[in-house]
């Protein structure tokens, strides 16, 4: 196995503790290790110092992917170790100049990606998850250059869309979707990451649209419930409430 316990032992275990207990945040107890094939080198994650509330450099929230996609790519699972060793990652670029935090990161990112699939992460969640880590890099070190490569991609996404319309009248069109591709090609050694945004976000859009459609309701009701009837328990000092919604003087 790639990843490796505190005593160089395939890692059966990841030791974790939540703090503070109403927070989505974790601290690793005990040291864990990643090596990518028995030449390479060994990537440690040191273990957190032991915190109720710990801050950002001595905590990790798994993989940071917000809540409405977690039904595509969820925050623990098979992705839990290669988040943390992710998250430990950039801890130490975050405290390097721009330009050598940018180098350091973009191997960073792949050794994220190899993680993910060394734990059987399915392929294309692992280079999504990639893709966005990635874009991630430039828009913390470089963001001229992020707004540049995201702007790209936010424009090959809408060309898809468009192809995709109007093949309806002529299935020529369907030609468009290649143009992102081949756009991409500007960005050389950066053309995956460019073509993976672009084809990534359109897969994704439709479907993150109909989750978001069955969510909205449920959030809404969620916090009408927790105005109408919940509040008085949830306020330290709420006073008499005269009627939903409403408090008597």
């Amino acid at each position: 196995m790639p990843f490796l316990d505190a005593s160089g032992e395939p890692l059966k275990v990841i030791p974790l503790r939540q703090a503070p207990t109403t927070k989505p945040y974790f601290q690793l107890t005990r040291s864990i290790g990643f090596r990518e094939h028995d030449s390479s080198e060994t990537y440690l994650v040191p273990p957190h110092t032991a915190d109720d509330y710990p801050q950002s450099g001595n905590r990790t929230n798994l993989a940071s992917v917000p809540a409405f996609l977690h039904s595509f790519i969820a925050a623990y699972g098979r992705q839990t170790a290669p988040a943390i060793l992710h998250d430990h990652r950039r801890t130490l670029t975050n405290q390097l100049p721009a330009t050598d935090a940018l180098v350091l990161a973009e191997q960073d990112d792949r050794v994220f990606r190899v993680a993910l699939r060394q734990q059987k992460v399915p392929l294309l969640r692992a280079w999504l998850m990639w893709a966005f880590v990635s874009a991630e890099r430039y828009w913390l070190y470089a963001r001229p250059r992020g707004v540049l490569l995201l702007s790209q991609a936010l424009l090959g996404v809408a060309l898809i869309y468009t192809a995709i319309v109007l093949a309806l009248g002529s299935p020529l069109w369907l030609l468009g979707i290649a143009v992102p591709a081949i756009a991409a090609l500007v960005w050389k050694r950066r053309y995956l990451l460019v073509l993976w945004l672009s084809y990534g976000v359109a897969l994704l859009a439709p479907l993150v649209l109909l989750q978001l459609c069955a969510l909205i309701p449920y959030w809404l009701a969620e916090l009408l419930v927790r105005e109408a009837v919940d509040r008085p328990f949830l306020d330290p000092d709420p006073g008499p409430v005269a009627v939903p919604f409403g408090r008597a003087p």
